[in-house]
């Protein structure tokens, strides 16, 4: 059987049986530039290919990020913890990763090795976003988040590294899916101030296959403010575990946070320190049909147009992403087509 066959008898599975919504392969090449220790055969010796894949998280999960920000209902947002980040998106994603890795094995005879799964599963993380960006699923909007034209940054990723040499997808090459210069929503809509207004000499860039991308580089310490939940209507220590006139917080400032969250873990299972409390820029961006699911459905009330300059671009992602929906729904009876070709051929 040939590479060509094997690659969508993989990415095939990975689709329907694994249950994913996307799904792309990055050939070992296109890692040249990982840094030390971080590079998929650091992981895995003589990995070849690195397959990567995506649920998109559900409209109802991020629906509780707007009924905790606009709403004032604190409570609800342990269901965008549950679903949208730590829980739900990352068993589905480990069970994946067993199920794909399983596959690969039995069907090449290669070693297949799935990665840990977001931050409750005990070991070090290859990063799953740049991955992603390395078999093409989408592009970095300026709010740091991997995102694809389908779901924008609404996306949970996995991968499963293997020596299996299969045949890679192209980079992303559809409309660019950020525009920071245009749009101004993530850095709005940040409660903390952690997401700087756009300024290209200060972004971070990366390369990958020849490609460059750039996005913004985050006040981590900023973003610990809102993501673990420090003032007291986030947490349940009925206090603010960090004193509200801090807004630029050093590291050493984040010291009672820290504390208390050790002395607290069961308060934050299955994670050892939430930070899945805020999520702002990942339910405002507004790639991904936003208008449509979320504002013109009546589940968000901001009016995020007020942060964009010009809505060219998203109109642009939006025939991009009705182009491939349309040629995806016609995908399973090419490929079999070209699977019975190949097969009468001998390849």
């Amino acid at each position: 059987m040939g590479v060509s066959m094997i690659t969508r008898q993989i990415k095939n599975f990975v689709l329907t049986e694994a249950g994913m919504d996307k799904v792309g392969i990055a050939s070992i090449d296109r890692f040249n530039q990982s840094p030390k220790g971080m590079h998929p055969t650091d992981y895995l010796p003589g990995c070849k290919s690195v397959i990567s894949f995506c649920i998109r998280v559900p409209d109802g999960a991020v629906n509780a990020i707007y009924r905790t920000f606009e709403d004032k209902i604190y409570d609800v947002h342990g269901i965008y913890g549950a679903y949208g980040y730590v829980g739900g998106p990352n068993y589905h994603l480990l069970w994946g990763n067993y199920k794909i890795s399983q596959y690969v094995e039995r069907l090449t005879g290669c070693t297949a090795a799935p990665q840990t799964a977001g931050p409750t599963h005990g070991a070090k993380m290859l990063s799953m976003r740049h991955m992603a960006f390395a078999a093409g699923l989408g592009e970095f909007g300026w709010h740091s988040i991997m995102m694809t034209p389908e779901f924008g940054p609404r996306n949970r990723f996995g991968a499963v590294l293997t020596t299996a040499e299969l045949e890679p997808d192209p980079l992303y090459n559809g409309p660019k899916l950020c525009d920071p210069s245009k749009c101004r929503v993530c850095e709005k809509m940040c409660p903390s101030g952690a997401i700087p207004p756009y300024n290209a000499e200060q972004a971070r860039t990366i390369c990958t296959g020849g490609k460059e991308i750039s996005y913004s580089g985050i006040n981590w310490n900023k973003c610990k403010l809102m993501c673990h939940g420090v003032y007291q209507e986030y947490n349940d220590s009925g206090s603010d575990l960090v004193p509200r006139e801090i807004t630029d917080p050093l590291t050493d400032d984040l010291d009672p946070m820290n504390a208390y969250f050790r002395k607290h873990p069961m308060n934050n299972f299955p994670q050892h320190v939430p930070t899945w409390k805020c999520g702002n820029c990942l339910a405002y961006c507004p790639v991904g049909n936003w208008k449509q699911r979320f504002y013109d459905t009546g589940l968000s009330s901001v009016d995020t147009s007020q942060f964009i300059e010009d809505t060219e671009w998203l109109r642009r992602i939006d025939e991009y992403t009705g182009r491939a929906t349309a040629i995806h729904s016609d995908a399973p009876e090419e490929e079999e087509k070209k699977d019975k070709d190949l097969t009468e051929r001998g390849a």
